[in-house]
């Protein structure tokens, strides 16, 4: 059965994710969500973690089995083993799982263009794009409307950033 459910999961990851929009309009637009944050927030959560979890499992797979034998034989629970070896094994991986999720959020633009219609609700990647002028662009407010959405961002990453790259290599190196 794991297997058959672990294939479906990885159809899930190579189905793009525009294929999903109308089902997801009219799912909203059934619940009364259309038009509102809390529908961009639950289909975040939902819907943004198929890549999370495929990452995860590779990684703890590979935690070696060891430690789980050691721990249950000193008379640890599952509970124990999960927050005691699990958890710190894994803080790179989540650390960078949650940096990814996050720039994955913030960029979303498709999404709130096509729930959100009120513009006090926009997203800052969709009001950034009613900057244009009707005849004329104004360039200089355009890029310092970009760049001050940017501020956000760089600032995450350099206080991220050694978790950020101890996370990519404890996802590359085996053994």
């Amino acid at each position: 059965f794991s297997g058959l459910l672990w294939a479906l999961f990885l159809f899930l990851m190579i189905m793009p994710t525009v294929t999903n929009l109308v089902p997801l309009f009219m799912l909203l637009k059934s619940m009364s969500l259309l038009n509102t944050l809390l529908a961009l927030i639950l289909v975040a959560v939902a819907g943004g973690q198929v890549f999370n979890i495929f990452v995860l499992r590779h990684f703890l797979e590979d935690l070696p089995k060891d430690l789980f034998e050691a721990a249950e034989m000193d008379g640890a629970s599952h509970f124990q083993q999960v927050i005691n070896i699990v958890i710190p094994m894994a803080a790179p991986i989540i650390g960078t799982l949650a940096i990814l999720s996050f720039l994955n959020a913030w960029n979303e633009f498709l999404l709130p263009l096509i729930i959100l219609r009120d513009k006090e609700l926009f997203t800052l990647g969709v009001g950034l794009i009613y900057l244009d002028g009707e005849y004329v662009k104004p360039w200089g407010k355009i890029m310092a409307s970009y760049f001050l959405a940017a501020i956000p961002l760089i600032i995450i990453f350099l206080f991220t950033m050694r978790l950020f790259v101890r996370g990519l290599s404890a996802g590359a190196i085996k053994g």
